[in-house]
């Protein structure tokens, strides 16, 4: 496939982020978006309203038109379901976070793929961003020296309208599924695998089956230690999507929600801010002096459109595949795990 031919991508799902995959669609020359598969009333007004061609299923879409990729941002119990009918059509896949909601789920999105020679690729879209970006540099580079821990917090009060689907009630939409795994994904990204999980939850906010809170404790390879406190049902300033203003439905607060700490260093995430001693040998009682990295601003949804068009030409293969996202979800569950059964969990 030529680097200058058009494009056709399918849409499946046109909820909150398949709307914002479409966005970064629109801003792409030589993308064109052929058609939505979308089963719900609020979908085929939404098309009618925008004059959008929508089917009932994939099959039908592909009859009507060229489909050389196709998005799924459908909710988590369906990727399996919707990834493997696009794969056995010959088809590349872009998967909204998680892959599935088990981990037999990706094994099987795996297999098929590999079976029909088409690629997947995860949307853990912070893999393009910035700040992530440079971050995995600062860390590699040492400019903290030895990161020894990390702690972070994301806690947004979700609206009761959120919830009304029964879906978002269930386990597989909880926050650890539903928010942390991106941030399970851009440490993985940085700081290496992640060996050891513990975790205490509570779901007495909402007395849904997910939990409304969860603190996590982690353990890398490499050494280093972190938590992370993760909440839908708490009031504060710090999460990502208002720390960087990436989730454009939120306000922007540029409040940081993790600290790195290094034997010579911290830094603030995400928008940086590194602290450090003036002089080589100085300690705690020596004062401490900061910088802030002054970084572009980059939409990682239209970075990760075009690293799609690049797996669909067989340009490059996919930042995040199925065995890769497969590891980031099987941490996500062993976090769950872990705080069902009260125990420490190897992975």
């Amino acid at each position: 496939m030529q680097n200058n031919q058009m494009i056709n991508l399918a849409i499946m799902g046109i909820g909150t982020i398949g709307k914002r995959h479409l966005m970064a669609i629109d801003t792409i020359d030589n993308v064109k978006l052929c058609g939505i598969v979308d089963l719900t009333e609020d979908a085929r007004s939404f098309c009618n309203y925008n004059k959008i061609s929508i089917f009932d299923d994939l099959n039908e879409l592909k009859k009507s038109t060229k489909v050389d990729g196709v998005i799924i941002s459908t909710p988590t119990i369906m990727h399996h379901e919707n990834a493997i009918s696009a794969l056995n059509l010959g088809l590349d896949v872009l998967i909204e976070k998680p892959i599935s909601a088990t981990s037999s789920e990706a094994e099987q999105i795996e297999k098929i793929a590999q079976i029909n020679n088409c690629s997947v690729l995860v949307g853990h879209q912070r893999r393009f961003n910035p700040t992530v970006l440079k971050t995995k540099e600062i860390i590699h580079e040492k400019r903290i020296g030895k990161v020894i821990g990390l702690s972070g917090i994301w806690a947004l009060r979700k609206d009761e309208e959120y919830f009304l689907p029964e879906w978002r009630k269930e386990i597989s939409a909880g926050p650890v599924i539903t928010n942390l795994i991106h941030d399970i994904d851009y440490l993985r990204f940085i700081f290496g695998e992640i060996t050891e999980v513990s975790a205490f939850s509570s779901n007495n906010i909402n007395n849904f089956e997910k939990e409304d809170i969860i603190s996590a404790n982690l353990r890398f390879e490499q050494g280093l230690i972190g938590n992370f406190l993760i909440s839908d049902s708490g009031t504060s300033p710090w999460s990502w999507e208002t720390g960087t203003g990436e989730n454009i439905n939120l306000p922007h607060l540029k409040e940081n929600n993790l600290r790195i700490v290094g034997t010579q260093g911290s830094l603030e995430f995400p928008n940086l801010k590194l602290w450090s001693y003036k002089n080589e040998g100085d300690n705690w009682k020596s004062e401490l002096e900061s910088f802030n990295y002054d970084l572009d601003e980059v939409d990682p949804y239209i970075s990760q459109i075009n690293h799609f068009i690049d797996v669909i030409n067989k340009k490059v293969d996919p930042i995040t595949n199925a065995s890769d996202a497969k590891r980031t979800l099987k941490v996500a569950l062993s976090i769950l795990e872990s705080a069902k059964l009260s125990s420490i969990i190897k992975i």
